[in-house]
C-alpha cells in the first residue's frame, strides 16, 4: 500500500520506511486495511519477514530500532521509487483500484469503514486527472488528508 504514498509525495521507497512523516502514513493505511482483512475474513500473505500483523507497530518505532529491525530495506537503492509513481510521472492510469481500491471495495463488502485508503484512492485519480507528474504533495498534508478522511467517517 506504500505505492500512494511514493506517487503523491514523490518520495523514494527508502524514505517510506525510514522518516516518520512517511510511516506514520502507511501505518495508517496499512492498518486500515488489516482491520478491512480481518472483518471480511480475509488473511493477509506473510511478504516478508515481518508478519503483516505487527507492520503498523513496527512502522511506530523509533528510527534507530526500525534500522535494525528493517536491515533488508537498507539495501533498497535510495532513489527507487514505485511504479504507480512511473505511471503518474508518464502520465497514464495508475494501478491504485487494484491496490488501495481493492481495499475500500473489501470494506463496502464486509461493511466496514476504510476512510484513509478511500481518500487516497481519490488523491491518486485526481493526480491521474491532472496529467503528467507526481503532485509532490508534502507528507504533512497527506497525513491531514487521510486524517480528515478519518474524522468526517
Amino acid at each position: 500500500l506504500n505505492n500512494a504514498v511514493s506517487a503523491l509525495t514523490d518520495a523514494p521507497t527508502r524514505d517510506l520506511v525510514f522518516e516518520p512523516r512517511y510511516r506514520r502514513i502507511l501505518a495508517a493505511l496499512i492498518g486500515e486495511a488489516l482491520d478491512v482483512m480481518r472483518a471480511a475474513g480475509v488473511r493477509p500473505a506473510r511478504l516478508g519477514a515481518i508478519p503483516p500483523a505487527l507492520l503498523p507497530v513496527v512502522l511506530g518505532l523509533p528510527t534507530p530500532l526500525l534500522r535494525v529491525v528493517a536491515r533488508a530495506q537498507l539495501r533498497i537503492d535510495p532513489q527507487a521509487r514505485s511504479s504507480m509513481w512511473e505511471d503518474l510521472m508518464r502520465g497514464r492510469l495508475t494501478e491504485v483500484d487494484f491496490l488501495n481500491g481493492e481495499i475500500v471495495r473489501l470494506a463496502e463488502k464486509a461493511g466496514v469503514p476504510a476512510p484513509c485508503n478511500r481518500r487516497i484512492t481519490a488523491l491518486v485519480h485526481e493526480a491521474e486527472f491532472r496529467g503528467p507528474g507526481s503532485p509532490r504533495m508534502p507528507a504533512e498534508r497527506l497525513w491531514d488528508e487521510l486524517s480528515r478522511a478519518r474524522s468526517a467517517r
